[in-house]
């Protein structure tokens, strides 16, 4: 036999790097599919008003990696200084819009015709109720916009436990 450690000692280190880059691979993928299956609240990323139209538009982000669904959404009105309209009648809610995971979903909410345009210092909070595919709770977002006011401000995201 030729020089039988160094071929003992050439197979452990192959041993030891075959060992150490399957175990990477399989905890790599097992470490993704958890983190894919962590349900996140949804972030709202803008909010913008487009006057022509009457209608608010929210970006929202799915950080996580499971597809969310907004299952009810809830608007309260609070006049500015400058505004005449006591309060707004939402003619166009969106339901059952479903968020996917890593992507940036546009939310269009129509103010009823008629009404008049939103004026500086106008606020609405939205409250947006959505599910996930794990669990019969629902969830809550809180998001406060102020019309022509940088929106620098933290959401609120609370759960409710119960049936849907």
């Amino acid at each position: 036999m030729r020089k039988p450690a160094g071929i003992l000692a050439l197979l452990t280190v192959i041993g030891l790097f075959l060992g150490w880059s399957i175990g990477t691979f399989f905890t790599g993928v097992t470490a993704a599919k958890v983190v894919a299956s962590i349900p996140a609240s949804p972030i709202v990323t803008e909010v913008s008003y487009n006057r022509e139209k009457h209608q608010l538009t929210y970006s929202m982000l799915n950080p996580g990696g499971m597809p969310l669904t907004i299952v009810q959404e809830s608007f309260v009105f609070t006049p500015g200084n400058r505004s005449k309209e006591k309060g707004y009648v939402v003619s166009d809610i969106p339901v059952r819009v479903t968020l996917p995971p890593g992507v940036v979903t546009k939310v269009v909410l129509k103010l009823k015709p008629g009404t008049e345009k939103l004026e500086i210092g106008d606020g609405i909070l939205a409250t947006f109720t959505y599910v996930t595919p794990l669990s019969s709770d629902l969830y809550t977002v809180v998001h406060p916009f102020k019309m022509g006011v940088s929106n620098k401000t933290t959401v609120q995201s609370t759960q409710k436990g119960g049936k849907k």
